[in-house]
């Protein structure tokens, strides 16, 4: 498969390219240390970096935000098995088996249980998105402005509909992203607009701070909020038998049918828009437990729970990627930064790229089995003491660290101080958000999605005249009843979900 041989060039490149390998490693430990961390999360570490990687070749600044998805993704998983406090929503399914193993004095067989599910899910999501993504672009590539547009709404209504739990709130934060996103230049004509005579404006907002703002911003705020202290989490002690800091092979063949299970639940979810990591462990350990045959020892320390969490959580990280790549659709918050440092580098996604972009694509994916690889070993060998380590480290120090990185990163990339600003206002957003339980991620999304949607949309009632255009083109008409009926799906859940509650 001519697949292989680009892989084969992709990892020469990297190898002969020292600021790509760097960028590589840099994005492995500290996703994994940032995961690690209660109240910080991968997507706070991509978004602290997304600045840096604007000064960086686009292989070595994407590959290094790819790498911090992947093991952050992970990382979330050492602080719920060891203090029972998950480092990311993901990791709070881990926590359930995770946290009495630890209880037992076993936490070195769960780490190493939750590391091995981790990059075996993950594996084999990359190799469906290395095979199977081009195979998508074909077809993708036969998709004209009104067959983007069906798929646009699409993505835009499932992750309105989808993310948090109230469809209104996801709805009324699409709808503030794509109002922020009309600000600047009109795609089609070329004339600023809603820039109020701002000069800053009239050229739309700079993902940089807008991003760094919603994320970082905001989540310092809560983390202010809550009084974090230096902490006073503790990890308990081994017991004596060295068997229960070691996964045995015997062990390690009882969690593959759990594995596999959850990769495809994994895979599944990664591919449609917004869902990301945070749903997928909990389906998968649905899924796991209902096949298992000792489902009595899920939740009071079962090894096949501990996979079920953590192999969908990485599984997530390859499959998020293949609409991004062929659609221009991110398939979680995390693909969306990842999105975000490619309009950074000036790069257009669509299924022009895998031609136009060759050696950049199967550079990332190169880069992604070289960040597997790198937080698997750290994993299966430091994750306890890395564990400890953060026990110690006090929390006052790290968020004003945080907010100097935020400062720099928003005014860096343009010197403006107009872009920190933004910043400022944008991380005040994110946290009147955060109170009200208003996901920011479908805003975060649909800012980006704004002009490929528009885009699509006006090319589409400039070719057809009116808007039964829509409804004429079969593909088109397809998303749109997909559309409609995740809308009503979600409205007859939430009824009965109500009923219930009273």
């Amino acid at each position: 498969m001519y697949q292989l041989g680009l892989l084969a060039d992709a990892f020469v490149a990297i190898f002969s390219q020292l600021d790509v390998l760097l960028g590589v490693v840099l994005g492995s430990v500290v996703g994994l240390l940032l995961g690690a961390t209660p109240g910080l999360t991968a997507v706070v570490g991509m978004v602290l970096l997304i600045p840096f990687s604007f000064h960086m070749s686009p292989l070595a600044g994407i590959s290094m935000l790819y790498a911090i998805h992947k093991s952050g993704n992970y990382g979330g998983s050492i602080p719920a098995i060891l203090m029972n406090t998950p480092g990311s929503p993901a990791a709070a399914c881990t926590q359930l088996d995770g946290y009495p193993l630890t209880q037992q004095g076993k936490q070195g067989k769960a780490l190493k249980t939750a590391v091995t599910a981790s990059a075996l899910g993950d594996l084999a999501s990359d190799f469906v998105l290395i095979f199977g993504t081009v195979y998508v672009a074909k077809i993708v590539y036969a998709f004209g402005p009104v067959e983007m547009s069906g798929v646009l709404f699409f993505s835009l209504t499932l992750i309105s509909t989808i993310t948090g739990n109230s469809m209104l709130k996801g709805l009324f934060s699409t709808a503030l992203g794509l109002l922020i996103a009309t600000i600047g230049l009109d795609p089609l004509q070329a004339t600023p607009r809603f820039s109020f005579g701002i000069t800053e404006m009239e050229k739309s907002l700079d993902v940089i701070p807008v991003l760094v703002g919603v994320f970082v911003v905001s989540e310092v705020l809560v983390q202010i909020e809550r009084k974090m202290s230096a902490t006073s989490m503790s990890v308990a002690p081994q017991t004596g038998n060295p068997d229960d800091s070691r996964l045995t092979v015997r062990e390690f063949k009882s969690i593959l049918p759990a594995t596999g299970i959850s990769y495809v639940v994994g895979q599944v979810i990664g591919v449609l828009p917004g869902l990301g990591g945070a749903v997928a462990p909990w389906i998968a350990y649905g899924q796991v437990k209902s096949f298992s045959k000792h489902p009595e020892k899920f939740g009071k320390g079962s090894l096949e729970g501990v996979a079920a969490a953590e192999a969908s959580n990485n599984a997530v990280c390859g499959a998020n990627l293949m609409p991004m790549l062929t659609l221009g659709v991110p398939g979680s918050t995390d693909a969306a930064i990842i999105m975000g440092a490619f309009l950074i580098h000036g790069l257009e996604l669509g299924p022009n790229i895998f031609t136009q972009q060759t050696a950049l694509v199967y550079g990332i994916f190169a880069s992604g089995l070289i960040a597997i690889a790198i937080y698997f070993f750290i994993g299966f060998f430091l994750a306890e003491k890395i564990g400890r380590m953060i026990t110690k480290f006090p929390r006052h120090i790290i968020y004003p660290i945080i907010m100097v990185t935020c400062f720099i990163g928003a005014y860096a990339p343009n010197s403006s101080l107009f872009d920190v600003g933004i910043m400022i206002f944008f991380g005040l957003i994110g946290y009147i958000m955060r109170k009200f339980s208003i996901p920011v991620a479908p805003m975060v999304i649909a800012f980006l999605l704004a002009y490929k949607f528009e885009t699509a949309l006006r090319q589409s009632l400039i070719i057809g005249d009116n808007a039964l255009v829509f409804f004429k083109h079969p593909i088109c008409l397809t998303f749109i009843l997909l559309a409609v009926g995740t809308v009503s799906f979600t409205l007859i859940r939430d009824r009965k979900r109500d009923k219930t509650v009273k």
